[in-house]
């Protein structure tokens, strides 16, 4: 009796791991034929662990990865998903918007960007915005001094500018960050001085300039954005173009952001 039940145990063991094998090949097998990738909404860690596979073993001929809307997200997770999107060769469309990390990572990865008649592009600050780092070290000597953080505290003006959060840590959070070889332990502002040191090189790599997400935080534009009265600014397409996004395409013929109706919560910048 003991005899047949160890073995029963051991077929039953050996049936879970060949599901648990046809599992993962049913799922390489479906990034495989993958051609469109989808967000709406923010953009975090899970979104990163959703869609790696896809644009990562996707063969399909023709790629897309679309943004119906999106107020951003998390900056890492979008500059992972822009490190994908441009290595593997991805199209970008955006149907509605897409600000902040979106607009600052995901739009100028794509092969070819694609902009609606009424599309909006919204961009309020990068990792190299002025207050980040402070941000971060306040983070830091509240955790050193607490602990472990009861609930997750955000700095910065949100939906104005680059805010930093300390929100717990998860499974997908852990992915993202050896993706991007950012070690477990890391402080703040260890993360944002990765943060930093991977979109410097993303930025040459695609030969974008580096002040696309904060130009219009500088300048003559710094009393405008401190006095927190827009969530962002938007360039025309001349200035996206000498900034080095390249290989825009106008899905309608032609773009007119300013008929978008979040158009008057945003101030318009030319980079010369």
């Amino acid at each position: 009796m003991k005899t047949t039940l160890k073995i029963l145990a051991v077929l039953g063991a050996v049936g879970i791991l060949w599901l648990g094998y046809k599992f993962v090949l049913f799922r390489r097998d479906v990034d495989r034929y993958c051609d469109t990738a989808t967000v709406t909404g923010d953009i975090t860690p899970e979104t990163f662990a959703k869609l790696r596979g896809c644009l990562a073993r996707s063969l399909a001929p023709k790629k897309t990865f679309v943004v119906t809307a999106s107020d951003g997200g998390d900056n890492v997770a979008a500059l992972a998903l822009g490190i994908l999107i441009h290595k593997h060769n991805w199209d970008v469309e955006i149907v509605d918007y897409c600000a902040s990390a979106c607009a600052t990572f995901i739009f100028p990865a794509g092969k070819t960007k694609y902009l609606h008649r009424h599309s909006m592009l919204l961009f309020h600050g990068g990792p190299y915005q002025e207050n980040l780092l402070e941000m971060a070290q306040k983070l830091d000597q509240g955790s050193s001094m607490q602990g472990a953080p009861a609930q997750s505290v955000t700095l910065g003006q949100v939906n104005k500018e680059n805010t930093l959060s300390n929100t717990p840590k998860s499974i997908a959070y852990g992915e993202l960050h050896q993706f991007l070889s950012i070690p477990d332990a890391s402080t703040m502002v260890d993360v944002l001085l990765a943060l930093r040191k991977s979109s410097d090189q993303f930025y040459q790599e695609l030969g974008v300039n580096p002040l696309l997400p904060t130009y219009g935080q500088l300048g003559e534009y710094e009393p405008i954005y401190k006095s927190y009265k827009y969530v962002g600014f938007i360039y025309r397409l001349d200035s996206l173009r000498r900034l080095g996004i390249r290989n825009i395409e106008l899905k309608d013929g032609e773009w007119h952001p300013e008929r978008h109706p979040g158009y008057p919560e945003a101030y318009e910048v030319k980079y010369p």
